[in-house]
Formats: C-alpha cells, sequence, structure tokens
C-alpha cells in the first residue's frame, strides 16, 4: 500500500486477520491485539506461545477502530486483502504495513522487516528447509513411491486438498506426490468440494483427514460427517483405508504460515516415519 514509516522496535504490536497472526507468532512481538481464536490449535501443540496471545483482545473480523486508537499501537500488520478498503483509516492510527502476496515466506519476510526480524525470519525458514530434507532422506526411495491425499471435512461438505492448498504446498515440498486424480482440483476456480461419487478421487496410499467448524456443534457435526463416511462401503474400498493408513490430524491443516508448516512437517515425521 505504498510506504509506511515504522518504528525501530515497535512495542505494541496489532494483527489483522487470523491467518497473518501465524507468521507473525513466529517473530516474537509484544502483541496488544489480534484474532487470537482462529490459532486455538496452538494451545496444545505450542502452550509457551499459546501464552503470549490467549490473553490478548480479540478484534473480531470486522475491527473497532476507535478500539484500536484507544489501544494506541505502535504498528498494524495485516493483509490487503482483508483490510485494504479501510487502510487509510488504520494509517492513521498507526503505521499500517500490508501484504498483498499469497507466498507465505514472502509474507513472512515483510513482518520480519516491518518488526525488525529478519534474523529471526531467516532462521526459521532456514531450519524449515533442514526438516524438509531431513524427512526427504529419511524417506529415501520411498517418496518416489507413495501417494498422499488430504481432505477436510465440515458440517456439511468434504473437500480434497490440492497441492496449490497452503497443507498441499507443504506435502509437495517434501516430496511427497499426489494421486493423478486430483490434478483437475489446481485449476483456478476449481471447486475443491467433493461428494460421495467422487471418492475415487481421494484415494492414495495415505489419506490425511482433518475437521473444522467454528462453534462446538458444528465440530461435533463434522465429526460426525467423518464418521458416516468411514460407515460407507465406499469409503472401505479405498486403498488407504485397507492399508490401514488413514490418519486424523488437526484443524492446523487449514493454516497457513510458518507455524502451521512445521505442525504438518511434524505429523509427516510421525505418521511416515514413526519419529516424534
Amino acid at each position: 500500500m505504498g510506504e509506511a514509516c515504522v518504528p525501530l522496535n515497535p512495542q505494541k504490536v496489532v494483527v489483522l486477520g487470523g491467518t497473518e497472526l501465524d507468521p507473525v507468532l513466529m517473530l516474537e512481538p509484544n502483541f496488544i491485539a489480534g484474532q487470537p481464536n482462529t490459532l486455538t490449535y496452538i494451545k496444545e501443540k505450542l502452550p509457551n506461545q499459546w501464552a503470549q496471545i490467549e490473553e490478548i483482545p480479540s478484534i473480531g473480523d470486522d475491527p473497532n477502530l476507535e478500539y484500536l486508537l484507544l489501544l494506541k499501537p505502535d504498528i498494524i500488520l495485516g493483509h490487503t486483502s482483508r483490510v485494504e478498503l479501510i487502510y487509510d483509516k488504520l494509517a492513521r492510527i498507526a503505521p499500517t504495513v500490508l501484504s498483498n502476496s499469497e507466498d507465505w515466506r514472502a509474507v513472512f519476510r515483510l513482518f520480519a522487516e516491518a518488526l525488525g526480524k529478519q534474523d529471526l525470519a531467516a532462521q526459521i525458514l532456514n531450519n524449515y528447509q533442514i526438516r524438509l530434507a531431513e524427512f526427504k532422506q529419511k524417506m529415501g526411495d520411498r517418496l518416489q513411491k507413495l501417494e498422499v491425499s488430504a481432505l477436510n471435512f465440515r458440517p456439511t461438505t468434504i473437500s480434497v486438498y490440492p497441492s496449490n492448498s497452503f497443507c498441499g504446498s507443504v506435502l509437495q515440498e517434501a516430496g511427497l506426490r499426489r494421486p493423478p486424480a486430483q490434478e483437475k482440483y489446481n485449476a483456478s476456480g476449481a471447486d475443491w468440494e467433493i461428494s460421495k461419487e467422487s471418492f475415487r478421487d481421494m484415494d492414495g496410499d495415505i489419506i490425511f483427514v482433518f475437521t473444522w467448524a467454528g462453534s462446538l456443534q458444528e465440530r461435533l457435526k463434522a465429526k460426525s460427517t467423518l464418521q458416516k463416511l468411514q460407515a460407507d462401503p465406499l469409503w472401505s474400498q479405498l486403498k488407504a483405508v485397507k492399508q490401514g493408513k488413514v490418519y486424523d490430524v488437526g484443524d492446523y491443516w487449514l493454516g497457513v504460515g510458518p507455524v502451521t508448516a512445521n505442525l504438518i512437517l511434524d505429523d509427516l515425521f510421525r505418521y511416515l516415519l514413526g519419529s516424534t
């Protein structure tokens, strides 16, 4: 959104958007407001990081500008897709840095620059590359033989997450192939929702499944959707099901950023290599 003159050591950081909280969290800033409820999986997986954000005020999807003004932030971070229309108003409250990239690394580097944490960001990205290389080395020839699927279950829908999704990109970087039938879901504007008639598209040597819903009631419905599928005869015909290679992972597979990428890698090490 042009240039922003930011303080060298911002002490009061506001993050607009749940997805954007993922990369900022790794940079260890002093949060004063955000949307912590979008990263509730952090509570279980990364309790120390969760302690940083669980007490910060939630500003919701449509930030209350009067409330932000009272908070007197040093810097506001976000993404143009969410708050571009109110950028001018935000910039009057505090220096505002918005990313317009869909590349999580670019978003991460921009926020790191705004917070003066470039060295930390470079170290985190380097460690991630090292973990990817370690996974590939330990998998060896198995990488060429495996086809992997990622499926999301919600209260009323089932979606396949192809290689151009975030979790799909992590699988791809880890050297894991997708079933050829899923290539069509990578097309621009393709609908990722699938019906029972498309079960064959879900198959693979390994299937990762994850549920998501906003409220507790919806989460229970999403789990019910998965349980109903597991009782369907069509499901039992899938190769991964027959071989006992279906793994129920967390809703962090829906995230975007370095926290999510490393949690997905944790699952790959755990389920494909048997290491923690």
